[in-house]
């Protein structure tokens, strides 16, 4: 059984950092763990590694799609920050969104630190790419991940798990089959991925010691909104508002 001081999600949604916390019982925040990150983007991004440019205003937008919720998007790395900045009732991400960037660049910069802080010997790390679809297959892009992380990090002690429907191999990567397919909800079908996470025979060291709270500058603003539904209702006096007007 092999143990590891972190497990870090390397994208490529939140779903992947969701489904390894629940697994391996931690709740340690990296930068990747509520974003949508595209292989080529994520390499240039740790190879660039600047939070500035990252929130750049002339690189960030609102994406809109139709009959689906709105984002606030990185158009040099197409990043989706989905839970980064604050959503309406209707999880749309605002047009004021620029107005929260300096506290998300602060928290974004929090976390990529504690990410440096894993370039270290003593530090065993399990680092865990969940593929695209459209990733399926790209060998290449794999590797390069990988070594763009060494780059990043190359004093670490790693392991690389590589998570796919296919169960695809790279090279550097232990692959793994995980067959959830459901989109709603978001947090996939719990068995589809710990059935199969099980069978590696890894943990956390020193299993069992209850996890410190979270700092609250590293919980995206979108995470600490109301579940959906909640942000479905009118707001607060909206009906005796009707009321008034009709009388």
């Amino acid at each position: 059984m092999s143990g590891f001081f972190h497990i870090v999600s390397l994208g490529y949604r939140c779903r992947t950092s969701h489904r390894l916390r629940e697994h391996f019982g931690h709740s340690t925040a990296f930068p990747f763990d509520w974003w949508i990150t595209p292989i080529e983007g994520l390499i240039r991004f740790l190879d660039d590694w600047d939070v500035d440019r990252l929130y750049r205003p002339d690189q960030l937008r609102v994406h809109h799609k139709l009959f689906q919720k709105a984002w606030v998007e990185n158009r040099e790395y197409g990043f989706r920050l989905v839970h980064e900045f604050t959503r309406n009732r209707w999880r749309l991400a605002t047009r004021q969104f620029l107005d929260e960037a300096p506290q998300v660049k602060a928290r974004t910069a929090h976390l990529m630190a504690k990410f440096d802080e894993l370039d270290s010997k003593r530090r065993r790390v399990l680092f865990v790419r969940n593929v695209s679809l459209r990733e399926e297959g790209d060998a290449a892009g794999c590797e390069a991940l990988r070594q763009a992380v060494l780059r990043r990090v190359p004093r670490a002690d790693p392991e690389f798990l590589l998570i796919s429907n296919s169960g695809m191999a790279a090279e550097g990567w232990i692959p793994l089959k995980v067959d959830d397919s459901l989109k709603e909800p978001w947090s996939g079908d719990p068995a589809a991925w710990n059935t199969p996470l099980s069978t590696l025979g890894f943990r956390l060291h020193r299993p069992g010691i209850p996890q410190p709270p979270r700092p609250t500058q590293e919980i995206p603003e979108g995470l600490l909104q109301p579940p959906g539904w909640s942000r479905l209702l009118p707001r607060p006096g909206f009906f005796s508002s009707l009321i008034r007007r009709e009388a």
